[in-house]
């Protein structure tokens, strides 16, 4: 393809998307089902090129990245005894559903796998959106919340990292598995560590004055970890990720995120579109009732969540409700997983990818909506409210 003609056919995208984002917006939905719905609309127009690969790839990098750079290794070990028992409490209702469901699908172990993390992982970005749009930042339940989303996100890193290991083996035979496993926590113990040890030097080495000089040297920073992880088997963004996390342990944190997000805008919008675009149309059928009956079975789980890590932070019935509701949107992660299976030897790929849109597309406009209402809805199935926040 000419690339004279893979640039019309981005402009085309950015301009369809321009106007999803100002639907998304007079809705109040997030932008993530939006723009994979954009995805495929005109995937029935336009294809997948290496150019809009390769922005997608960027673009799954830089926002692993930020998500990275929203946690700090001290942040999590002063909050470390409450998060771990929330997380945990997370971990062991949502994370069997998807395997389970795989299985009783006559699915391959691998993608059973992966469709664990995808129903596990709660939307990160529509949360924190859900959060900000809604003025609950002073909710007694936020705290718990945010709380399970670092814990869900770092796990799920980890994960996909073993995971991609696995998958880039090939088979699940202990000593691929182990040195997959091996790799993945070395690798992930490693950056950790040069985030406390060095942070220092560290900070030393991106003190530098020139904004154009800066922003080409946190690039480089991002695109080689990347790399470093991709040389070891392991995705590409979850090098990223832990890279964020490193970066946040800095002084130049604040600074990078605002340089640094404008450049994941557009690529991370084409990310989503561009995994609407490969979706299958004939699969979406076949997996439709599947989606609904995956959706069905999940939604109750994350409301046992809410209860159970919500009596772990002592709060009271009607904040565990909120809790369990706030946690339903699916969104960035779930797809990330996804995206996984096209590169190696999921046996249903094609089945998982057409799933997991429906799921997230569900998932990401009823959690919203459910988000939205709550406060009622805790009200209605837990009494009254005393006071506006209780």
């Amino acid at each position: 393809m000419e690339v004279h003609t893979t640039i019309t056919e981005i402009g085309v995208i950015c301009f369809v998307l321009f106007f999803s984002g100002l639907l998304a917006k007079k809705l109040s939905f997030s932008l993530i089902p939006l723009y994979i719905l954009t995805g495929l609309f005109v995937g029935q127009f336009i294809q997948k090129t290496v150019v809009t690969e390769f922005l997608s790839e960027i673009g799954i990098i830089l926002l692993l990245f930020l998500i990275g750079l929203e946690f700090s290794f001290g942040g999590l070990l002063r909050n470390g005894q409450k998060l771990f028992r929330a997380g945990i409490y997370d971990l062991a209702l949502n994370l069997p559903v998807g395997f389970i469901v795989g299985l009783a699908l006559g699915w391959d172990i691998i993608s059973s796998l992966l469709l664990s993390g995808i129903v596990y992982i709660s939307s990160s970005a529509i949360i924190c959106k859900n959060i900000v749009d809604l003025k609950r930042s002073v909710y007694p339940e936020t705290e718990c919340l945010l709380g399970i989303l670092v814990f869900e996100d770092i796990f799920i890193a980890i994960y996909l990292a073993v995971l991609s290991g696995i998958i880039t083996a090939g088979s699940l035979q202990f000593a691929p598995v182990s040195l997959a496993v091996l790799k993945a926590l070395g690798f992930c113990l490693g950056l950790m560590l040069v985030g406390k040890v060095f942070r220092k030097q560290l900070g030393k080495i991106l003190d530098v004055e020139s904004t154009e000089l800066f922003v080409l040297l946190m690039f480089s920073i991002i695109l080689l970890t990347a790399s470093a992880a991709r040389l070891l088997g392991l995705s590409e963004a979850i090098g990223a990720f832990f890279a964020g996390m490193v970066i946040a342990e800095t002084r130049q944190k604040s600074r990078t995120l605002e340089l640094i997000a404008p450049l994941q805008y557009i690529t991370v919008a084409i990310f989503f579109v561009s995994f609407g675009i490969i979706t299958n149309y004939s699969a979406l059928g076949a997996v439709f009732w599947w989606a609904l009956l995956l959706v069905g079975i999940s939604i109750p789980f994350k409301l046992l969540t809410g209860v159970f890590a919500g009596r772990a932070y002592e709060l009271n019935r009607r904040a565990q409700i909120r809790l369990g509701l706030s946690l339903l949107p699916r969104g960035e992660f779930s797809i990330v997983i996804a995206a996984v299976a096209t590169t190696g030897v999921c046996g249903f790929s094609h089945h998982l990818q057409a799933l997991t849109v429906l799921y997230v597309l569900i998932l990401a406009m009823l959690g919203s909506v459910l988000t939205r209402f709550s406060g009622d809805i805790a009200n209605a199935i837990a009494g009254k409210k005393v006071t506006k926040v209780s």
